[in-house]
Formats: structure tokens, sequence, C-alpha cells
């Protein structure tokens, strides 16, 4: 039975992004996504009216209020278009050393190079998407000084402050950059807030082994080059051989990102590989992968304002 290599490239991809990527929670579930090949796909959408008045005096079946349910199928093309070529060594692709060798290859690149590039993306695109929209960008983006401001203080005022404007209690996660790791422990001791850190959550299906909790706020602490207001996306040529997506010249820092665990729909996956063994390839003495891999993050607009930011200097 012939190999299906595209399915097992993206199981391991996933399998290495549940435990490296600090964004891999937002992932939308499969039921919610419909592609339509390339980077062009339908998103489910439902909603509903709200209560009306009940009317006892009816006795002809419209006591109750008629309510409406709208569910559609609403088509996106993925911002993000983006490929890699892994060269193997000559193995003949049946031999069971080729599995282990891309099987390796298709790992490290996932945890060392796919979680970064897409918890940086993300990331981004939730401060963008708060940037943008004139009801929320002064008060959901708060400016923080490390040094200067109480990080704990900061990050519970946004936290407040995200619940009263959305009417929502709880459910809410935050990306916490790292290096701020040293403030959270230092006051631990002595702030009145409940700090826990080392917890076991799950979150939206995934599991994350080594989150504070600050209250009930669950915190993943993020690597903080994956924070920017502003980014640069690498073509994989020329200078910017190294591909990926760095920091943008002039980008300010993002200190903790808090949104609710429903707000952000990420969607990735691989859509085109080709794999060319060393018979067929004809550019080296080995394998060729070739893969094509789709991604974005969309935000529904009633969700924006459950989204916030401590940033450097807003």
């Amino acid at each position: 039975m012939a190999t299906d290599y595209q399915k097992t490239y993206q199981k391991y991809i996933d399998e290495e992004l549940n435990g490296a990527s600090g964004t891999q929670w937002m992932t939308a579930d499969d039921s919610r996504i419909r592609w339509n090949g390339g980077g062009d796909v339908d998103v489910a959408t439902l909603s509903t009216t709200g209560l009306g008045n009940y009317d006892s005096s009816k006795t002809d079946g419209s006591a109750y209020p008629n309510g409406a349910v709208t569910a559609r199928w609403t088509p996106y093309t993925l911002e993000m278009d983006r490929g890699v070529k892994f060269a193997l060594d000559r193995v003949a692709p049946e031999e069971a050393a080729f599995a282990a060798s891309a099987e390796n290859v298709v790992r490290t690149f996932a945890r060392a190079q796919l979680a970064k590039e897409q918890d940086t993306f993300r990331i981004h695109k939730l401060y963008s998407v708060v940037a943008e929209d004139e009801d929320w960008e002064e008060s959901h983006l708060v400016p923080f000084a490390p040094g200067t401001d109480s990080i704990i203080e900061k990050l519970c005022g946004l936290v407040q402050k995200l619940e009263s404007d959305s009417e929502q209690t709880g459910g809410f996660v935050a990306m916490v950059a790292s290096d701020l790791k040293n403030a959270f422990l230092q006051a631990s001791a002595d702030d009145y807030n409940t700090i826990s850190f080392e917890q076991k959550v799950e979150i939206n299906g995934v599991t994350y082994e080594h989150v504070m909790m600050l209250n009930d706020l669950p915190c993943i602490f993020v690597p903080a080059s994956r924070m920017h207001t502003d980014i640069s996306v690498q073509s994989g040529r020329g200078n910017q051989g190294a591909g990926g997506i760095v920091p943008a010249s002039g980008s300010k820092r993002i200190y903790a990102m808090v949104c609710a665990w429903d707000a952000p729909m990420a969607i990735a996956r691989i859509d085109s590989l080709k794999q060319f063994g060393p018979d067929e390839n004809q550019l080296f003495d080995g394998t060729a992968i070739q893969a094509r891999y789709f991604y974005d993050l969309l935000v529904p607009m009633d969700k924006v304002v459950t989204i916030g930011a401590l940033v450097e200097g807003v």
C-alpha cells in the first residue's frame, strides 16, 4: 500500500507544534473549515437572534416568539502561501532508513522553524486586528515599561478591561514574553494575586505543560522574539535565505497578548506535496521533498473586543 506522505508529514508537524508552539491552541476545528484547493477555504459561521417575550395568551402555537439561526460558509483566501524543499541523501523512499530520516527532518523543521514563524505571525495578526479597530485600539493596547510598571497590575487591569467591554467573564488566555518570567517570580510572594507556575493546562484541545496561572488566567510563556508589532516575511531567497519571519525595522515589543480562547481561528496545512526519489530527482543524488504550506489567522468582527495587549511605548 502506497504511503500518503502528505497526511504522514502533516501528522508529524501537528505533533511537534502541539509541544513547541505557543499559539497552536488557536487552531480551528476541522468541522469549521472546508478546503477548496490551494489557499481558498470556506469557514463556517453561526449566529442566532436573542430572546423575545413569551405570551401565555397565545394558544395557536405562537406563544414563543420566532428566533432565527443563520449558518453560512464564508469564503476566504489565506494570506500566507509558503513553501520549502528538503533534500535527503540517497536512500530509497521504500526503505526504513528513509522513513526515519524524513520524519526527523520534518519534525525538526516544524519544531525549530514553523512553530516560530506561525507564533510570530499569529501574535502580530492579533495585535494588528486591534490596532486597526477605532473602537478598541486606544483602550485595549496598553503601554508597558519593564522595571517601571508592575506586570501583574498591568496584566490584571487589561483582563478586567476586556471582561468589562466584552461582557465575558473568564475564558481568556495570555501569551507573555518569556523574559518577563522572573518579574512574576519576584512578585509572586508579595502580590495579593494567586500565582502558580508549571501548571498543566488544556486549551482548546491542546495540552501545555509549563503554564503559569495568574488567578484564573492561563499564561503561556512565548519567546520574546516572536512578539512584535511589525514583522518582515522573509522570501527564503538571496539575502533572506534563512527564511521565516523576523521583527521589522522599528517594530515595538509586545509584552503580553490576551484574548478569549475562541476569538482567534488559525488555519494551516500542507496543500501540495511532491516527492522525488533518487532515480527521479535530476538535481542531486538523493530524495527531494517539496511542500507548499498555507496558513492564516481569522478573527470574527464581534470577537475583536476580547483582544488586548501590553505594548512597548504605545
